[in-house]
């Protein structure tokens, strides 16, 4: 071969080479960016805060362990402040101006679903942490995956047959936020209660993010009677509710939503808490002895050694563990990572998982909700325990795949 035929051969080659590398966005021969959004700012920043901790140690230490099929991986965050139309924003510029490969929520419902119908169109992926927002993943869309969470809908089934079945009563009080994560999980545990057990709320009232007082929601409540209390919000709302109920002489148990199964609550509430029940996403919470845990609070601490009290919290180990489901599936979608490649990667990974403190993952070519599995706790003597009790039914979730 002549030097004018090398010289064209390998411009050719290159050519090729760089089209390749072109055609999929935020894939380098170096790197991977991943883009993901949560509330850093607003009522709901220690969901973000969190999610985005935990989904950077996790990179960090993937990064340290050889990266993925040779490549590192990269993040670009936005704040999405809690809000749909800054949740829009967040991933607008993720996908059109960082030009990620995929994109990852570690926030909740409410800016998560600002998003769902513009990433559908889009074809990139999103694989979901922590909103519950039903749109995620029903109805089904090929690039749209959720994780640690699970779906609105399971929510209400474990929520529904644990108030009735757990406290034996027929006599069941909501009150839940009117944001979009505390509606959905109100919505779906009425629902359930009704196709399940025949039962209707002896009331449901509701309230605002950010309320500071509860006395003429729980006054309804008071007047109402129920035999517990089922409390669908945040942390703060409900560590004051808690505190005033008790000052209105009533006695009747809380139960809460997974969102404040995490030691935050029982740091805001303090003795207002105790006996207060509810489902946790992840197996063990931050603060166990349990030695796996221990393990990863030490390498999270160190990573973060300046952090304000009640963290890690459980958003920090979710936002891990998914962070380590992806990459797991970035190596097994191999060398030549395309979006279309990851789907078919995440779609087979079956029982993944990182170990005790986090659940399994699995996901199909028929559904893409990774976790249906909680944990019943309470609060005892200041700490969140596990609650000997197991759900009897068969969940409703899967049958419309």
């Amino acid at each position: 071969m002549n030097t004018i035929a090398r010289a064209v051969c390998g411009f050719v080659l290159s050519v090729a080479g760089l089209t390749a590398s072109a055609q999929q966005q935020g894939v380098t021969a170096d790197n991977i960016l991943i883009g993901a959004f949560g509330p850093i700012t607003g009522p709901a920043a220690y969901i973000g805060l969190a999610g985005r901790d935990g989904m950077n140690l996790a990179i960090k230490e993937i990064n340290a362990a050889g990266g993925i099929n040779g490549r590192k991986l990269s993040s670009a965050f936005e704040d999405d402040a809690h809000s749909p139309t800054r949740g829009l924003a967040a991933a607008k510029k993720l996908i059109e101006q960082d030009k990620v490969f995929m994109l990852m929520s570690v926030g909740g419902s409410n800016a998560t679903a600002g998003t769902i119908d513009y990433v559908r169109d889009s074809k990139l992926i999103m694989y979901v942490s922590i909103a519950s927002v039903p749109q995620v993943t029903w109805p089904f869309a090929k690039n749209m995956f959720r994780g640690g969470t699970t779906e609105s809908a399971r929510y209400g089934e474990l929520y529904a047959e644990f108030l009735s079945t757990h406290f034996k009563t027929k006599k069941i009080g909501i009150m839940s936020g009117r944001e979009e994560y505390p509606r959905n999980e109100g919505d779906a545990t009425v629902t359930k209660l009704k196709d399940w057990f025949g039962l209707a709320p002896v009331a449901r009232v509701e309230f605002n993010i950010g309320d500071k007082d509860f006395t003429p929601q729980l006054v309804q409540m008071q007047k109402a009677g129920p035999d517990v209390i089922a409390f669908l919000g945040n942390p703060a709302e409900a560590a004051i509710a808690m505190r005033q109920a008790k000052e209105l002489g009533l006695k009747q148990p809380f139960f809460v939503g997974s969102n404040m199964v995490d030691p935050a609550l029982v740091l805001a509430a303090r003795t207002s808490a105790e006996g207060v029940t509810g489902f946790s996403l992840i197996p063990l919470l931050p603060g166990s002895k349990n030695p796996d845990m221990v393990k990863w609070q030490e390498s999270w601490k160190k990573e973060y050694p300046s952090a304000p009290a009640g963290r890690p919290n459980n958003f920090d180990v979710m936002a891990y563990a998914d962070m380590y489901v992806v990459a797991d599936a970035m190596k097994r979608a191999g060398k030549d990572l395309t979006t279309d490649s990851m789907i078919a990667s995440l779609e087979a990974t079956k029982d993944f998982s990182v170990g005790a403190i986090a659940t399994k993952r699995t996901f199909s070519t028929k559904h893409h909700i990774g976790n249906l599995t909680l944990v019943p706790m309470i609060v005892q003597n200041g700490a969140w325990e596990p609650v000997t009790w197991s759900s009897s039914r068969q969940s409703d979730i899967l049958n419309r795949y």
